[in-house]
């Protein structure tokens, strides 16, 4: 280990002095740069704005189902929404779209149906539906949205 050490040493005898002279000025910083540093803050989270996270809610939520069984329910709501989304970004969807507070959200994936047609058979797509309950004294207005 000592060999190591010693060319180490020799070597940084051998080195030119004009490394040196080249090396950037050490900095002087004062007390107040210091402070101004230490000042600074983290980044704030980026956080969607209103519109924007209204148009992603609209991304998910594909229409209201209004039929006869949800108009009497109350607290609870029909959707048609997109087939690969899941109970959370449903529930954040609804809240943002409608500005209410969601309780509970139950999906189902419902099958298309086979048509006939003069072409031949064919069927329509499969689609995913969402039961919304919302919590006691809130409602939604089907047909107007919070940032419509």
């Amino acid at each position: 280990m000592a060999i190591f050490k010693q060319k180490k040493a020799d070597d940084a005898k051998k080195a030119p002095k004009a490394d040196a002279k080249k090396a950037a000025p050490k900095k002087v910083v004062t007390k107040k740069a210091e402070a101004k540093e230490t000042k600074k803050e983290a980044p704030k989270e980026a956080t969607l704005s209103s519109a924007r996270a209204t148009g992603e809610a609209y991304r998910i939520i594909m229409h209201p189902l209004v039929t006869e069984k949800f108009s009497g329910q109350g607290t609870t709501y029909a959707f048609a929404v997109t087939p690969k989304s899941n109970k959370l970004e449903i529930k954040k969807a609804i809240e943002n779209a409608y500005g209410t507070k969601v309780e509970a959200v139950r999906v189902m994936n419902v099958a298309g149906k086979a048509m006939r047609s003069r072409f031949g058979y064919g069927r329509r797509a499969d689609w995913r539906k969402a039961i919304v309950t919302l919590k006691k004294g809130e409602s939604i207005d089907l047909f107007t949205a919070k940032n419509a």
